[in-house]
């Protein structure tokens, strides 16, 4: 059941709607993607808090798309990106 109140968005990895707060928020500052800190303002893209849709957004070309820019998606992002998930389950 989907409530109105609740905003959803779509993952750009595995492209399935989910309310915002089960999603990692990234930013693109200066064509570098990181996880994005609560109230950063900017165009965002949002990935389920899961390294295989990282994967898939990077395979699909979702993250250049989403940010309108060319940005840079590399090992160094997977691991502050898997750190933010980590940072998320250790909150819940």
């Amino acid at each position: 059941m989907r409530r109105a109140d609740i905003p959803e968005r779509m993952c750009i990895g595995c492209r399935r709607q989910r309310p915002v707060r089960e999603l990692i928020r990234l930013t693109a500052h200066e064509g570098v993607v990181e996880p994005a800190r609560h109230g950063t303002p900017g165009r965002g893209a949002y990935l389920c808090p899961d390294a295989l849709c990282f994967d898939a957004a990077v395979a699909r070309r979702a993250v250049t798309r989403a940010f309108r820019q060319s940005v840079t998606m590399g090992e160094q992002q997977r691991a502050l990106f898997v750190e933010a998930c980590a940072a998320r389950k250790a909150v819940k």
